[in-house]
Formats: structure tokens, sequence, C-alpha cells
């Protein structure tokens, strides 16, 4: 099969493009013919720190040689014992961190983990947007948003961004999205009541209003997220922050069992559960894909070039079947 390949990793990481072995499903798992993948922050984050990903992955032994966490396609065939999709079917869902991933033609998947029938609603290209919401949504469990509660979302156009966007407005809380001055209508048309651009005056002189701020790109200073947040206010990071200075404060709030600084985790095993309830919410109209560019699989390379500029907006997608 045709697969981007790590040909190297660290400060110069490179992929390419090659011909590798097909995987073989192995008992309980399916062989998933892949549609659709993305190169996401995860994927360029392991392509430069390997460790640091796989330690927070819980994979210290594992090291692959293809990436890509999200996929959309078709179950190709099905090994000795599983029984819940059948050849033919369209699925999507989320590559396991410990096996090779979907920037290739094929890969395999256990039939328990997170995969599922596909929307009914959606084309391959659009359904490879399960990852950014199943690192938004334990932040948003976290807080127990409800009507009334008061949100702050920085970078709140990115794959975690807008996903967190939608599910805090599903519980019905008022978010405030703060964005790119080009990605303001894209952040008012998810449902956000107040769109700023983060370099604007409007931003600076927000004041300590909000029952929670999630940044959802680790680039927002101490100094900004603390002047937002009311008496006993949460914040929540999906990174380690400008100069990695998150990380004292996540540990400080440890050590002082204040609770104001987190970083939640989807719980292990739950993402069977997450992806189906994801189909249900697109079913229904309550969460929207939002896709910035698409990249054939042959140039997958120009995809993590753009990725790591810091400008997409929700998805990168791969077309890796025509």
């Amino acid at each position: 099969m045709k697969a981007a390949t790590v040909a190297r990793y660290g400060s110069s990481g490179l992929v390419e493009i090659r011909e590798v072995p097909a995987p073989v499903p192995g008992p309980g798992e399916l062989l998933v013919r892949v549609h659709a993948a993305t190169v996401n922050r995860t994927d360029c984050g392991e392509l430069r720190f390997p460790a640091l990903i796989r330690l927070m992955n819980r994979s210290l032994l594992s090291r692959r040689t293809i990436l890509g966490m999200d996929f959309a396609g078709t179950v190709e065939a099905v090994g000795a014992s599983a029984g819940m999709f059948k050849p033919g079917d369209r699925v999507f869902g989320m590559c396991p961190s410990r096996n090779d991933g979907a920037q290739a033609e094929f890969c395999c998947m256990p039939e328990t983990g997170p995969i599922a029938l596909m929307p009914s609603n959606l084309r391959f290209d659009q359904a490879v947007i399960c990852e950014g919401a199943f690192y938004a949504n334990p932040a948003i469990e976290h807080f127990g948003l409800n009507p009334g509660h008061k949100i702050l979302i920085y970078g709140a156009s990115g794959a975690i961004g807008t996903a967190a966007l939608q599910l805090a407005k599903d519980r019905g809380a008022e978010v405030t999205a703060v964005v790119a001055g080009r990605h303001l209508e894209l952040v008012r048309s998810l449902g956000a009541d107040l769109a700023l651009d983060y370099t604007t005056p409007a931003f600076d002189q927000l004041g300590r209003q909000f029952d929670f701020v999630m940044d959802a790109v680790g680039k927002l200073d101490f100094r900004r997220w603390r002047r937002l947040l009311k008496p006993g206010g949460i914040f929540s990071t999906t990174d380690l922050g400008p100069r990695s200075q998150h990380l004292f404060f996540l540990v400080w709030s440890k050590v002082t069992g204040s609770g104001r600084v987190v970083v939640p985790l989807a719980k292990r095993g739950s993402g069977k559960a997450f992806v189906n309830d994801l189909k249900n919410r697109i079913e229904a109209g309550r969460f929207v894909p939002v896709i910035d560019r698409r990249y054939p699989l042959d140039v997958i390379a120009d995809a993590y070039r753009y990725v790591q500029t810091g400008e997409k907006a929700g998805v990168v997608v791969v077309d890796v079947a025509a």
C-alpha cells in the first residue's frame, strides 16, 4: 500500500510517501480502506518531539512509522471474532496512538475502539473531525457548563477550538471566541456570542467576567487568563503554553488543591462512546465539520508545512483515495 512514512524524527522531521506492506487484521480487528485522513498539531508534535507525545499518550514503548489519528473510509476485511461491522461499511473514527496511523491507504482498528458508522449526511472528506472534538470534550465536561455560565475560548478557530465552541454552545453556555481577525466570521457562524480579534484593544479590555477560560492553542499568557477569570474560575489548556508556563501553574494547582488550572483528559476506553455520540450530534445538526484545506496524499508534506505555520482553521484533510 501507499503510505506517508516517517523518514526522520526531530526538529527537521520529514515524511515521505513509500510503498509498504498493508496491515493484516488480527482477532477482533478491522482492516479499513482509508478514503480521508488529516494532518493536525498532534502529528506535527509527534514528528518533532516523539518522546513527549508518546508520554502524553501513555505509549512510551511505541514508535510509529505512520502517523495520523482521524480517518474515514470503508471496512475492507474483518479479523476473526470481529462481528460489529461488515465489509463495505462506511466508518469513521480515530486510530489508537499505539498503532500505525491513518495517513495510508489502509489501517487496522480494534472494532471495540473509537470507530463508528459514518454520519449519513457527510462525505468522507468531511468526516475526519473526531480528534479535535475528542480533545475538547473533556474540558467542556470538566467545566460542567450550563446556561448562565460564561466561557472564553482562546484559539476558537482551530480543530480543538471550533469543537469546544460548538460543544459549549450545545450546553447553553455564553461563549466568547478569541481568534485572528480573518476567522471572526467563522466563529460567529458557529454560534459565538462574542467574537474578538486577539490583536485588538477590545480583547485587552475584557475584565474578570468569565467562569471558565480555555486555551485551545497553548498561546495564552498567564497574566492574561488570570485577569479574565472570576474569583474561583477555572483555566484549562491543551498545551504547555508560552515558555511552558502552564506546566508550573498546573503543578501549583495540584499542590494547593485549588483546581483552578486543569488539563482534562478523556477517560481511557471512552473513545467508542464518544465517536458514536459525535455521530449523533452531527446527524442532528448539533455539530458542524470545519474544514480548512485538502491535500492529496502524494503531497502530504505540504500539509505538514501548512499546519506547522499555526494558521489553520478547523481541520486539514488528506485525500487518500480519489
